[in-house]
């Protein structure tokens, strides 16, 4: 739920550069659900009628959700989730109302490739090698907090997914650790880890990264769908489908269908519905005069400090697998003598989950706003803060406080403020969950909560119900 409220938040900014963002909301609030603040700005970008709604980040990772629960077998199939991304593509989310919203430059490059919906790992692969090898951005990253969750007792089967769903549509390197640091993380979390910083830095949390042929299977994966290895690596064996793995189509009819009938008993379209046939010249009338607030309420993201226990285990996930990055053949062409790609990699992913403070991050800067290393950036530095311990105002208290003034701040920010938003409220509602670390006024008004919820809740319980059977077949 996280996710979709940080999309869904983020999206005021999405798009503009700081200063545009002061000059509409000042240093905040933002109004969201029912808290006051300064109204999302109406444009040919976001409408009034989506206000509190979510976009493209988090339909896929809906998608990346009923790919799994679909086959139930712990495992994300690519071909699966491939195939559900096209149907997407062609018709929306039959379940929410929604057409396919926002699809960004390379995954849409990507769906269209005409081997996408059979060897997806390829197809990525051949948009970012005409791209020249340089192009990483986040769109992996947004929907993969999933892959955190499913199995998340069980690290290696937490990577496989990671992995396998993330080179769908991006085989930069960059784009794909930057997933793999965000799910590995809410894994660690659910597994216990942020609570104890000492116990958390000597821990071993993957057995398995000991071992140098698995190592060396991970870099292999990340070749999957390239040259690098012959026609071994460009056309990579897919798992047989059999009937519980097999692509099964939406019966879009019987979907519309229930969505209607589920609307019409909880009033869920009556918000959208107030505003049908409001015109451009309607919008952002009466909108209150900005001012800068001298308080914020909190001392905020830069000052209130590091977390040390959640820290920690933010750093031992970037300590065990940036390996991928240093060892990685999958670089673009280099010029006898020059730095080494994977050394410049590793180096920024770590100043960018580790930064001394959100400006060195820049995440307005044209063109890079979608950078991954930005985005998985500011998702570890917010979701690692300190809870400030005497904020000057109440709705800044515990939890539920530095959830909404890091998105306060982040979102200020702008760039790609949904997607930055996004990832950083997964972790952070992985760390303290919904009813305690998400405001109220926020998650309870989010649009499709109904639809959401049983969703969420139907993935929650078998993933739950598995784990009871692996606590039982693997006594301590």
């Amino acid at each position: 739920m996280g996710n979709a409220i940080g999309d869904a938040y983020g999206l005021a900014t999405e798009f503009m550069s700081a200063r545009g963002a002061e000059k509409l909301y000042g240093n905040g609030p933002i109004a969201f659900g029912t808290d006051p603040g300064y109204p999302v700005w109406e444009d040919g970008h976001r409408s009034i009628e989506e206000r509190n709604d979510f976009t493209d980040d988090t339909d896929q990772m809906l998608l990346l959700l009923q790919s799994l629960e679909q086959t139930k077998d712990g495992r994300l199939h690519p071909v699966n989730f491939a195939k559900k991304l096209s149907e997407w593509r062609r018709s929306g989310f039959p379940e929410l109302g929604t057409p396919a919203r926002g699809i960004g430059y390379t995954v849409g490059r990507v769906m269209r490739h005409p081997e996408f919906d059979t060897n997806p790992h390829k197809a990525a692969y051949d948009i970012w090698n005409s791209a020249g090898r340089d192009l990483a951005p986040n769109g992996a990253i947004m929907r993969t907090a999933v892959t955190g969750i499913e199995s998340f007792w069980d690290e290696v089967r937490v990577v496989e997914n990671t992995l396998a769903a993330a080179k769908v549509t991006h085989t930069d390197p960059r784009s794909v650790i930057g997933a793999l640091v965000s799910a590995v993380l809410i894994s660690r979390i659910l597994r216990g880890g942020g609570c104890h910083g000492e116990e958390d830095r000597v821990r071993v949390w993957s057995s398995q990264l000991k071992n140098t042929d698995y190592r060396q299977s991970l870099l292999d994966y990340f070749e999957r769908g390239t040259e690098l290895k012959g026609n071994k690596s460009l056309h990579p064996e897919y798992e047989k489908e059999t009937k519980d793995t097999e692509f099964k189509p939406k019966r879009i009819h019987d979907l519309n269908a229930d969505r209607r009938e589920r609307e019409a008993l909880t009033g869920e379209a009556d918000y959208r519905k107030q505003f049908a046939g409001r015109l451009p010249s309607q919008w952002n009338q009466d909108r209150p005069e900005v001012k800068l607030r001298e308080d914020i309420g909190w001392v905020g993201i830069d000052n209130v400090g590091e977390d040390d226990a959640i820290g920690s285990l933010a750093r031992s996930v970037v300590a065990d697998y940036i390996f991928l990055l240093r060892e990685t053949n999958l670089v673009p062409s280099q010029k006898p003598g020059a730095p080494s790609f994977q050394e410049k990699w590793a180096d920024e992913l770590e100043s960018h989950c580790f930064p001394r403070n959100m400006a060195q991050l820049d995440l307005e800067h044209i063109p890079a706003i979608g950078y991954a290393f930005k985005c998985i950036g500011v998702g570890v530095y917010g979701a690692t803060r300190r809870i400030d311990p005497s904020p000057t105002a109440p709705e800044y208290q515990g939890a539920k406080g530095l959830f909404r003034g890091t998105m306060e701040q982040v979102t200020l920010q702008a760039g790609d403020a949904d997607t930055n938003a996004a990832v950083m409220g997964s972790i952070l509602g992985a760390r303290f969950g919904l009813e305690q670390g998400i405001p109220t006024a926020w998650w309870t008004k989010l649009q499709h909560l109904n639809w959401m919820t049983e969703t969420v809740d139907l993935f929650m319980d078998r993933v739950l119900r598995q784990y009871e059977d692996h606590i039982k077949s693997n006594p301590q």
